[in-house]
């Protein structure tokens, strides 16, 4: 190893001793992304990297989020480095999942707009969730269905029959989101529930109701109003819409 492998390691070594001593939210932005770096590429100066990405994307979250292609954009990221910080985002959502999943009650609302919050509220391109609970309320699975376009979804029914059948439950929520857009529902949002709940009826289950996850909110379908506002609403939107902007270049 030469002095310059030494002089990477020891640097790598004084960061991770900075996030363990003070911890990731007290170090400065470009240190937490260099620090991330670091699980991507096991060897090597990421500082300039790190600022490269900085400077493209603003932010972590919007590092995290950006499309492989974007992604590749970037001197010193390719293929394999892309799709490995794509899959950090697929980790968070993986984490939020298994820690909400288990104490879920249809009944206990604060949870269940914590979920689709944790779940939604950041997501650059527009997702949609089916959650199936049993008889006594409980969560028993949900399922992602993968975007048709950068803001747009849709439900085959061949995939929610399957969804039915495997789970069996008696009740479901749908779930969205409107990437840097309000929560209200459109044209499009009202047909697309109508379409659900006609598949649902069929199968002998229920849709009790439909939530929309914007920036400036939740909203529910049924009961026509708002169940949650966010604050800090004009950061989120002009951040989300970056990353919109890129992705629809990419498309």
């Amino acid at each position: 190893m030469d002095n310059r492998d030494v002089s990477h390691d020891g640097h790598r070594e004084r960061l991770t001793n900075l996030v363990q001593n003070s911890g990731l939210e007290n170090v400065s932005e470009i240190q937490a992304v260099e620090y991330f770096l670091t699980y991507i590429f096991p060897r090597g100066d990421v500082n300039p990297l790190a600022h490269r990405l900085l400077d493209k994307f603003e932010n972590f979250s919007n590092i995290i989020y950006a499309s492989i292609s974007d992604l590749k954009s970037i001197k010193g990221i390719n293929d394999r480095s892309a799709m490995k910080i794509s899959h950090f985002a697929q980790l968070f959502d993986l984490f939020v999942s298994s820690t909400l999943n288990e104490r879920v009650n249809i009944n206990d609302k604060e949870d269940l707009m914590d979920m689709f919050e944790q779940l939604l509220r950041f997501k650059p391109t527009e997702n949609l969730y089916l959650f199936g609970f049993n008889n006594k309320g409980d969560l028993l699975h949900k399922r992602k269905f993968n975007r048709k376009s950068i803001n747009s979804v849709e439900i085959n029914p061949f995939e929610f029959y399957d969804f039915i059948n495997s789970v069996k439950p008696l009740d479901i929520i749908v779930v969205h989101n409107h990437p840097g857009g309000t929560a209200e529902p459109s044209i499009d949002d009202v047909e697309a529930l109508d379409y659900i709940m006609g598949l649902a009826k069929n199968l002998d289950c229920h849709v009790i109701n439909s939530f929309i996850v914007g920036a400036d909110g939740i909203y529910s379908q049924t009961q026509f109003a708002f169940v949650r506002y966010f604050h800090n609403v004009g950061g989120i939107v002009n951040s989300l819409a970056k990353i919109n902007s890129t992705e629809k270049n990419d498309e």
